[in-house]
């Protein structure tokens, strides 16, 4: 996401005082932490650039390939106690490390562990996430500084996807701006319209409010 001048979250530089913009609560306190300064402020001095120049004169840094070690069927491996399948090792000291703690594969470990996507990550996972990501403690603290012309956004969005979507005759067409033949979901009522005039996320996230538009066509549209 590009940080633009429209960003709530800045402060100053404490060298030059040019203002500084940041994307979210988060960077900001960590930039208040760091006390830190503008790229101009913090550019490498010329004597630096100098003396790091004359130490590199003449020397090669080596960029060696990344490589994966395979170790499907190696000569290190043990049987799972679950289930007895074959576990392969990359050397004889992770080997000896699995019998010591006596893991199990990867397959008996989903159901053991309940490693599945149903158990990994719930809705409240992923509010908790967006929280922190934004710098705050809980969602509801997260929630209750949200601009209400985002959380009526995000509701509109969350209504038209329990939709039928897939009832619209170019939905499998769905795709990009610029992607050539790509269509878009499109609010014949738009949501900066219906936040405007005060209308239920209801209405505008309905299927009677949807239709897919070319790419170019909706771009045109919410360019207006």
């Amino acid at each position: 996401m590009k940080i633009t001048k429209d960003s709530e979250f800045y402060r100053n530089c404490p060298e030059c005082d040019n203002t500084l913009y940041y994307l979210n609560k988060r960077n900001l306190q960590r930039a208040e932490n760091n006390n830190s300064v503008c790229r101009n402020c913090r550019k490498m001095p010329d004597s630096l650039k100098q003396t790091l120049s004359e130490y590199w004169k003449g020397k090669k840094r080596l960029n060696y390939p990344k490589t994966k070690k395979n170790t499907v069927k190696s000569k290190w491996f043990r049987d799972c106690p679950m289930c007895n399948k074959v576990i392969y090792y990359s050397g004889n000291w992770h080997r000896k490390d699995a019998e010591i703690k006596n893991t199990i594969c990867n397959s008996c470990a989903t159901y053991k562990y309940k490693k599945s996507w149903e158990y990994r990550i719930k809705d409240e996972h992923i509010q908790q996430m967006r929280a922190t990501k934004a710098g705050y403690d809980t969602f509801e603290e997260y929630m209750k500084d949200l601009p209400e012309k985002k959380k009526y956004h995000r509701e509109v969005w969350r209504i038209t996807y329990q939709q039928d979507l897939e009832s619209f005759d170019n939905y499998h067409k769905r795709g990009r701006c610029g992607v050539e033949g790509a269509y878009q979901i499109d609010h014949i009522i738009s949501i900066d319209e219906g936040y405007k005039k005060n209308i239920s996320s209801e209405i505008i996230g309905g299927i009677s409010n949807l239709q897919m538009l070319k790419w170019k066509d909706n771009l045109l549209k919410s360019n207006k």
